[in-house]
């Protein structure tokens, strides 16, 4: 009965040198600013207000809808995300490759204490943010999450309860290694409305956003409208992903490589 809009954003700058990943793969995931202003303003014109999973009753009765804000990587422009949030008293869910941690594109530590001092959930989004995550053995999954944890743990002085799957590719096997490490909510790339649980761990799904999105899509996407649209053209990617692993496998290689800082 309960159903969650999750959004998935990555970067947000007018200078994509700033921030993330510094890949041709990126671009189409970074916002301007003016552009992310637009958005929040067609959310703050719907009906609900972002919330944190934490806070939710996931196994309440009755008809239940939610709206939950992500942001994928741990870029530097995370700073600007909160800032921009904070005048709208709204907070998000932030997931952290703690391999990048303190490079120059990246959040620095005193950043990610920052982020959770204003009230905001952080999370794991792996250690290295293998691309496709689901080509993983088993036990290499779990030592992501067991690293990429044990740091932000570390750092922040609390359980790391929450994370999201790099790369957005995912499998029975890629859901059950986060409960194996202890992870309670699990955002993946899948435009799902209604979370599942598998053992201890609830998977949330989420719509991606890139950069061509209007406010009007985001206006439509928090009403609950348009997520069977948004399913439809994710399974399609998914066929063509599995139809032809080799070539999929090549372009993720092509558009994660790195440009020279």
């Amino acid at each position: 009965m309960t159903e969650i809009a999750g959004l998935m954003y990555h970067e947000v700058t007018d200078d994509p040198t700033t921030s993330g990943f510094q890949r041709r793969g990126a671009l189409p995931y970074t916002l301007t600013r003016a552009t992310f202003e637009r958005h929040l303003k067609a959310i703050a014109g719907g009906a609900l207000q972002p919330e944190l999973v934490s806070d939710l009753n996931l196994c309440g009765n009755g008809k239940q809808r939610h709206l939950l804000l992500t942001f994928d990587d741990g870029g530097a422009s995370a700073m600007y995300v909160a800032e921009e949030l904070a005048r709208r008293n709204w907070k998000a869910h932030f997931f952290i490759i703690t391999g990048r941690i303190g490079e120059r594109t990246f959040l620095k530590p005193a950043d990610i204490r920052t982020l959770r001092s204003a009230g905001h959930l952080i999370g794991t989004h792996s250690h290295t943010h293998p691309d496709i995550f689901r080509s993983l053995p088993r036990e290499l999954m779990t030592t992501e999450w067991r690293v990429s944890r044990a740091i932000l743990e570390g750092l922040l002085g609390e359980a790391c309860i929450t994370a999201s799957v790099p790369g957005g590719d995912i499998s029975r096997v890629v859901l059950e290694s986060a409960g194996e490490v202890g992870i309670r909510y699990l955002f993946t790339s899948e435009p799902l409305l209604t979370p599942e649980r598998i053992g201890e761990t609830w998977i949330l799904g989420r719509v991606i956003l890139k950069a061509g999105v209007s406010a009007a899509t985001i206006r439509h996407l928090v009403a609950f409208r348009g997520w069977q649209r948004a399913q439809l053209l994710r399974r399609l990617g998914g066929l063509a992903r599995a139809l032809f692993p080799p070539l999929y496998a090549q372009y993720v290689r092509l558009r994660t490589r790195e440009r020279p800082s």
